[in-house]
């Protein structure tokens, strides 16, 4: 009785900005590799020159989309003074959490639970295929609403698709690209970033960083680990462009390892932006 009580309350449909995703253990994993991907791609979980300001008791900071928590707690390892919220739709967060670590389930389109001026440090990301563009500069007004004077607010999101591709993941890749723009989400959202981050006025400068990552173990470490965080990426959408590419979900196995066989043999790679900006 009690595993069940406990598959029913780890596996469930939701509706995930207009997309149905299962979330299960699966889920939480994938966000994990994604967090590791991440900081081993950037060396480091931030660009933002917030440091000092983290290392203060009073400091405050949110994570929109923060997944299983693991950006989080790390922050909360290296920063302990400051204080952390995560928000995201999904229950993926753990039950014991760091004693300066809160998570709230909430959908951001809804609005966040916070009052104006509220955080030092506002960090989105991994939104890529699930926003809707007309909904992106949405979020970053009411991310730019609960960020302090002088706060900084940070977004970073791959520019989904691939260099150097082979036959099956050219037909994967766009197949992801066109569904995703059927329902009004832009693969390649980070080229319009700055520009949404701009038009908030209290936004200024807006930085940029790029870097380019490999996808196999022809790139070392950062190519393992981007290699994973793609084949999670097209085993979550599989179920959702099978019927394009012809498949059954018995071949999935298949398809993701001629996949993983290909941007290791035509080195295949991917851009990775981070985006962000002081709120005056």
């Amino acid at each position: 009785m009690g595993n069940k009580q406990s598959t029913q309350t780890r596996r469930q449909r939701t509706n995930y900005y207009g997309g149905m995703f299962l979330f299960d253990e699966n889920e939480i994993d994938r966000v994990q590799i994604q967090h590791h991907f991440a900081r081993e791609s950037w060396n480091g979980n931030f660009s933002s020159p917030v440091k000092d300001v983290l290392r203060t008791d009073e400091a405050t900071v949110l994570d929109v989309g923060c997944g299983a928590g693991t950006f989080l707690c790390e922050m909360a390892a290296d920063f302990p003074k400051a204080h952390y919220f995560g928000v995201d739709l999904l229950p993926t967060c753990p039950n014991t959490l760091p004693h300066n670590v809160k998570f709230i389930q909430r959908d951001v389109l809804k609005g966040l639970p916070f009052a104006d001026n509220t955080f030092d440090f506002v960090y989105v990301r991994f939104l890529v295929l699930d926003l809707p563009e007309f909904e992106w500069e949405k979020v970053i007004k009411e991310c730019s609403r609960v960020l302090k004077p002088n706060g900084w607010i940070e977004m970073m999101e791959p520019r989904f698709g691939l260099t150097n591709k082979g036959p099956m993941s050219e037909k994967i890749v766009g197949a992801i690209q066109a569904r995703a723009r059927s329902r009004n989400v832009d693969p390649h959202i980070v080229d319009k970033l700055g520009g949404f981050l701009s038009s908030m006025k209290c936004l200024k400068p807006i930085n940029s960083e790029m870097r380019v990552v490999p996808c196999g173990s022809w790139g070392g470490k950062k190519g393992q680990l981007g290699a994973m965080f793609l084949r999670d990426v097209i085993k979550k959408h599989l179920r959702f462009i099978d019927n394009i590419l012809n498949i059954r979900q018995s071949d999935y196995e298949n398809v993701l390892n001629i996949f993983s066989q290909e941007i290791e043999f035509y080195h295949s790679h991917f851009e990775f932006y981070r985006y962000f900006a002081q709120k005056y």
